[in-house]
């Protein structure tokens, strides 16, 4: 079964393949991770694009631990296009008078990239694809989510720009 959808930069096709298997351990975090309030950036937007995230997250979480990486890979990728296309673009709008704006930008195409680059790896039959797509994604929130778009929040906030 093939699944093609285009949005964009972004091209999912997946091949649907028997189950790799993936590595149990490497979910350090113990269980789902829940939205907390010291997450919130108090922008409607952003809180709710950044707990969708979250949930895309949890879901690759689940899908890892329940080993069936290939039954459910083009829902987590499909999920994470959409998060692209709709969010980081508005995201980018929101945020052109940072002056940070070039970096983030990279960061987003960075991240569209890697998880393209995941895409490819999955179609040529790579094992443990969800569980580096996981691990990449968290590093995502915790880095990217939880950092820096709280730091570029936070600073046009202080300019009076939001």
């Amino acid at each position: 079964m093939i699944f093609v959808i285009v949005y964009g930069t972004l091209q999912a096709t997946f091949v649907k393949r028997k189950c790799i298997k993936c590595n149990k351990d490497m979910n350090q975090v113990g269980g789902p991770l829940e939205w907390k309030e010291e997450y919130n950036v108090n922008i409607s937007f952003i809180d709710e694009h950044h707990q969708k995230f979250l949930n895309i997250l949890n879901n690759l979480q689940e899908v890892v631990h329940q080993d069936n990486c290939s039954e459910r890979i083009s829902e987590i990728y499909f999920s994470l296009v959409h998060y692209a296309e709709h969010y980081l673009i508005r995201e980018a709008m929101y945020f052109k008078e940072y002056p940070n704006f070039i970096h983030h930008q990279d960061a987003h195409k960075e991240f569209i990239n890697r998880v393209t680059k995941l895409q490819r790896d999955f179609e040529a039959g790579k094992k443990e694809v969800c569980s580096e797509m996981y691990q990449y994604l968290l590093e995502w929130f915790q880095n990217h989510i939880l950092k820096y778009d709280k730091e570029a929040v936070n600073y046009l906030k202080s300019k009076g720009l939001v």
